[in-house]
């Protein structure tokens, strides 16, 4: 059975709205006590406590933490709006994971955190199916000198063999990662994209296995942050 997502509450789905309205108008998202202001509270706290509400249930990202006006709507967020969850010719619609789930990503239904919406020229060509691809976020830095960061959207396709100097999603000795698959005398390894570090190479070569290669990468880019006023 489907898990359902979590509820929004009355003024949770306000606030929302708000902090949606002002992303789109302004380009960028409400401040704490803006925030306050229009949902009526006199205190900063309640404020804080009505954005970590929806952080929790995965509607905001806030990549920033220590930055004002930093909040981002995640896939989920963006997707109680979409007209339509299904893909066209010149737009694919693939799921969201925000951790690798068990099993074949492509099926696991209960641990999706929204859509990604991405035009078809993000692809090479031939274009794949979208039904063969999903988005997962990535973590750590190993893959920085790539431009890949942590909180980016790899979009991946779903395959188990790659040839060797693409980037993959791939097992090793019980360890999901993403890292560029290379191979050498010595047989199949993942390479990083950072001096900081060092190969992997699987024990025995079952031991590496491939879940998919990274087609493209989305950047959920932060609200700019506007200067200070000068002082007078």
């Amino acid at each position: 059975m489907t898990k359902a997502p979590p509820k929004l509450t009355k003024i949770q789905a306000k606030a929302l709205e708000f902090i949606r309205t002002s992303l789109e108008s302004t380009g960028t998202s409400p401040t704490l006590r803006e925030l306050c202001a229009y949902m009526g509270y006199s205190a900063i706290g309640s404020a804080q406590d009505l954005v970590a509400a929806l952080r929790r249930k995965g509607f905001l990202h806030t990549p920033l933490k220590q930055s004002a006006r930093s909040l981002v709507l995640t896939p989920k967020a963006v997707a109680l709006r979409e007209p339509t969850h299904q893909s066209t010719a010149s737009t694919y619609v693939l799921h969201c994971h925000d951790s690798l789930p068990e099993g074949d990503p492509l099926e696991a239904v209960d641990e999706r955190s929204g859509t990604l919406r991405m035009s078809v020229g993000m692809f090479p060509r031939p274009y794949p199916s979208p039904k063969s691809m999903f988005a997962l976020r990535a973590s750590g830095d190993s893959m920085i000198d790539a431009g890949i960061i942590e909180g980016d959207w790899l979009v991946i396709h779903r395959q188990d063999e790659a040839e060797p100097g693409q980037l993959v999603l791939a097992n090793c000795g019980g360890a999901s990662l993403v890292m560029r698959l290379m191979k050498d005398r010595q047989g199949w390894y993942l390479k990083p994209e950072n001096n900081a570090y060092q190969i992997i190479r699987p024990q025995e070569e079952t031991d590496l296995k491939v879940i998919g290669c990274v087609l493209a990468v989305q950047r959920v880019m932060p609200a700019p942050v506007k200067a200070p006023a000068p002082a007078v």
